[in-house]
């Protein structure tokens, strides 16, 4: 199995098997890792100072879609370990050691590890990974695992869709009949706020309201209504005056984003600021409705 050495002195990292190594250049992105399930409880990342646990090495990342992929290692025994090493390209001098066969470093290891089968497989609750440590960490949800050559698990990873400008969805208080919808439309939703242009935004802002509500209510084929009408059917319940209120601004702001309508009102420009304003009032619908909280 392949393993990795980090140099932390000087900030570069090797891999091998054994105790021998090659560098690795460019420098990987190496991160604290680690892996829970909400049922745990409260998300906790890694302590800063931890030299054992996993380490995820990023193979690649494209921050438009916010997809990660990479490797798992988990260091399970005494650090650091000494490893043979080959000379680094970012140190030259150390040539001539390499050559005779002496050169030697204290690196902190850490040894390829598969989670397939500890974490996923035959598993009805979905894992997290945490990636960063102390109060830095980020949230990641598992969308893919493939056993590679090397026989470790080359692991593709979406950030969490609550991550941010969302609050923290509870999936268990969305009705299951519509739960897969009403991801699948945050998804999408989240994803336009990446890299849409403002009217977008407010478009799939729209289609997500309208899904929640929709969920709420228990409204499906025939039976459903556009978001106008669930908003007004929402302001009829008392306690969801706030939800009704941001479902109007919501339609209101998808009206005004078509060219049509904005002439004939004579309205002003949708700008960044409303694109923004329709996602602060998704994120209310869900914490007015019981199913997310602010974190």
């Amino acid at each position: 199995m392949v393993s990795i050495g980090i140099d932390k002195d000087q900030g570069l990292v090797y891999e091998g098997t054994g105790s021998y190594g090659r560098a690795l250049w460019p420098t990987p992105i190496i991160t604290p890792a680690k892996i829970v399930f909400e049922s745990e409880g409260g998300l906790v990342a890694e302590n800063s100072s931890n030299v054992f646990g996993y380490r995820f090495r990023e193979d690649f990342y494209d921050p438009i879609s916010r997809i990660r992929r990479g490797r798992f290692y988990l260091a399970n025994d005494s650090q650091p370990k000494e490893w043979f090493i080959q000379s680094h390209p970012a140190m030259p001098l150390e040539v001539e050691k390499a050559n005779k066969h002496e050169l030697r470093k204290s690196l902190e290891t850490f040894h390829g590890n598969p989670i397939w089968y500890k974490y996923i497989k035959d598993r009805n609750d979905q894992p997290l990974v945490l990636l960063g440590a102390g109060d830095r960490f980020t949230v990641w949800t598992i969308i893919n695992v493939e056993a590679i050559s090397t026989n470790e698990d080359l692991v593709t990873m979406k950030a969490r869709s609550s991550l941010g400008f969302l609050p923290h969805i509870d999936n268990n208080k969305i009705p299951e009949a519509f739960r897969a919808r009403v991801n699948e439309s945050l998804n999408a939703f989240v994803d336009e706020v990446h890299r849409a242009a403002p009217i977008s935004v407010i478009d799939r802002a729209r289609d997500a309201a309208s899904q929640i509500l929709l969920a709420y209510f228990n409204l499906s084929g025939k039976a459903a209504k556009d978001l106008g009408a669930l908003a007004k059917k929402l302001e009829n319940e008392k306690s969801m005056t706030v939800a009704a209120s941001a479902a109007k601004i919501i339609a209101r702001l998808h009206a005004r984003a078509k060219p049509v309508e904005r002439q004939k009102r004579e309205m002003r420009a949708i700008r960044e600021q409303d694109a923004e304003l329709a996602v602060q009032c998704v994120g209310t619908i869900l914490c007015e409705l019981g199913w997310a909280d602010w974190a």
